[in-house]
């Protein structure tokens, strides 16, 4: 019998991990995971029954953090830091055009892993050969997206609230221009950009609802028949189902979709 739990690593960042039935852990514990390659110290976030399918290479709880495990892990916090100012001094004389987000070693110090931005693929072969001989270990540079590097520094949104990618949000969705127009926000680019300068994840969030309550609405520019005569729609509130008709002698009322009859539809 075994339990599947969810360990963070990091903010944002877990592992699947086999815990076996003997192993007493709980949410919140901290503790100790064999990944195959390196040990890490990470948070129980939640614990799971086996669903008994294939444990094959998954990473595995070898023991609940004692003491000594999180002084070591705050001494690797230090010594990380250390690495990461080493790293961009390094990579300032080397002049490569890279962003450091965060640099980290591994519990057991096999590994450090050093995750950076930049515009343009980097070589950053020269660099690794320098880190790994001031440092004595293994070094593996990987590049990330700048929605990756907002999840990881964070922020306060124009929402007022923490940035989602920080706080919850643990998959990027494809987001597009289109969402925007269908949910009528402005579409400069101030109002439809987040932190990350990329369209906003929360224009994904109620995007399938107001497609569902689009169905029967008539575009800007039908030609409608209203109970004070004949109009042009010329704007739509979406979630009230109403519409705003310029009549034929100016006016402008609102009427409920289903007290119109569109005599035409927008080109």
């Amino acid at each position: 019998m075994y339990h599947i739990a969810a360990v963070e690593i990091n903010v944002g960042e877990q592992l699947r991990c086999l815990s076996p039935d003997g192993l007493a852990i709980h949410v919140g514990d901290k503790c100790i995971v064999d990944t195959g390659d390196v040990l890490e110290i990470g948070r129980i976030a939640s614990v799971s029954d086996g669903d008994g399918g294939d444990t094959g290479g998954i990473p595995k709880v070898v023991r609940c953090a004692t003491l000594q495990d999180q002084a070591k892990s705050r001494e690797n916090e230090l010594m990380s830091k250390m690495a990461m100012d080493s790293c961009q001094s390094k990579a300032d004389r080397l002049k490569l055009k890279m962003r450091l987000v965060r640099v980290r070693y591994s519990f057991d110090r096999n590994l450090l892993l050093v995750q950076f931005s930049a515009e343009e693929r980097v070589d950053f072969r020269e660099l690794i050969k320098e880190l790994a001989a001031e440092l004595h270990t293994r070094i593996e540079m990987r590049q990330i997206g700048v929605r990756d590097e907002a999840a990881m520094i964070g922020g306060i949104g124009t929402c007022g609230r923490v940035l989602c990618c920080k706080s919850w949000l643990q998959k990027f969705e494809s987001i597009n221009v289109k969402m925007a127009k269908v949910q009528r926000v402005s579409l400069n680019p101030s109002s439809i950009s987040g932190m990350c300068g990329r369209l906003k994840c929360c224009l994904r969030y109620e995007y399938d609802q107001y497609c569902d309550a689009l169905h029967g609405m008539p575009r800007d520019g039908t030609i409608v028949e209203t109970a004070d005569g004949k109009g042009k729609v010329i704007d739509q509130n979406t979630l009230e189902r109403k519409v705003r008709v310029r009549l034929e002698d100016d006016r402008v009322c609102n009427y409920d979709v289903d007290d119109i009859c569109i005599l035409r539809n927008s080109p």
